[in-house]
């Protein structure tokens, strides 16, 4: 399993590495530490490539819940094969919200991704839109000890119980415009709290990218009241439980 990892300032909790230019790849490795997540195995055998040439790159493989209809039969089981050369499971989770005519399948696949990161003692990088609930019981059900709820707009009484546990939450770029989100982060303690870009999707008019964390950063800071060094000093701690590293 890959344990050496450069940490750097800034770590970008999850981030589609794989989907970036290998020009744009070069910039971000230079500034950031990615926690690099995959949607299948021909993009998680990616992000593991990445990460043997990269050393501030920490490979997450998994399915992600808008790829089950769209992957191989025999996938699970080859994510389950690579699973020893990553140093997380993700992006893996169940969507209602955009998907919801495939949550069945998804909540197959979900099942065994937890059974994998069980089994191999490793994190989980969340997806849980419409389904925040259920993912953070399935997520005790499994006894999974290290869980990030990416880009959490859930109920904000559902943060009490991710903090109690022990649990992170990564905030974004979206913070700027989304009202929810910036709920959120004025909620969560330093303590349980991850920086992300969720790149390079885009939402209302922001390409994100990890280039995109630091004005976060800014923002961060104004709603927490703290200096912004302090945001990055928590947040890549706090990465580091993550990763156990």
């Amino acid at each position: 399993m890959k344990r050496e990892l450069s940490l750097k300032n800034i770590v970008d909790s999850h981030c589609h590495l794989h989907e970036f230019t290998d020009v744009i790849i070069e910039r971000i490795v230079r500034e950031f530490t990615v926690i690099a997540v995959s949607d299948d195995y021909p993009s998680s055998i990616r992000t593991i490539e990445l990460s043997e040439k990269y050393d501030s790159i920490a490979p997450c493989v998994g399915i992600h819940p808008w790829m089950v209809d769209k992957i191989d039969r025999d996938e699970v089981d080859k994510i389950e094969k690579i699973a020893e050369k990553a140093m997380c499971i993700g992006e893996v989770g169940l969507d209602t919200k955009f998907v919801p005519e495939t949550i069945e399948r998804q909540r197959e696949i979900f099942h065994k991704m937890l059974k994998i990161a069980k089994e191999h003692s490793l994190p989980v990088n969340l997806h849980c839109a419409g389904t925040w609930k259920e993912v953070y019981d399935l997520v005790l059900k499994y006894d999974i000890d290290r869980a990030n709820f990416h880009w959490y707009t859930g109920p904000l009484d559902l943060v009490d119980d991710i903090v109690e546990k022990g649990f992170f939450i990564s905030i974004n770029p979206a913070l700027k415009i989304q009202k929810k989100h910036q709920e959120v982060a004025k909620k969560l303690p330093l303590e349980n709290m991850l920086l992300e870009s969720d790149g390079p999707y885009e939402y209302r008019g922001i390409k994100m990218e990890p280039f995109l964390i630091r004005e976060t950063i800014e923002l961060l800071s104004k709603i927490k009241s703290v200096e912004p060094s302090k945001i990055v000093e928590y947040c890549r701690e706090n990465a580091r439980r993550f990763l156990k590293i």
